[in-house]
């Protein structure tokens, strides 16, 4: 029941911060702001918010395409890019990366 009841919150934060990070993305984001944008969605995505990973994918495609990133940062971004995409075709090992990235800014996954 947590599940359930958690993702409306992590949508509605993931669609504000999203869209925050879109208006934003040629102001100078850091990889730390890709981490507070992408983990909410990505927890949202894999509750079930199919709406929220297409505003999220909008907004973090948008900040890969600006060339703020390098490096392991531009590396998470790509993988959690192709999460929002399509889930189903993102091996293990790539989950893991996107969880540890996550753990490493400090959010921790509920529903991956």
């Amino acid at each position: 029941m947590l599940r359930t009841s958690l993702a409306p919150r992590l949508a509605a934060a993931a669609a504000i911060g999203t869209l925050a990070l879109t208006g934003c993305a040629q102001a100078g984001i850091s990889a730390g702001d890709a981490y507070k944008v992408g983990c909410p969605a990505l927890d949202a995505v894999a509750a079930g918010g199919s709406v929220v990973g297409k505003v999220a994918l909008a907004g973090l495609e948008q900040l890969r395409d600006s060339g703020q990133l390098t490096g392991e940062s531009k590396q998470w971004l790509d993988v959690s890019i192709q999460y929002l995409k399509d889930p189903s075709k993102v091996p293990a090992e790539s989950k893991k990366f996107i969880k540890d990235g996550c753990a490493t800014a400090g959010y921790t996954l509920q529903n991956f």
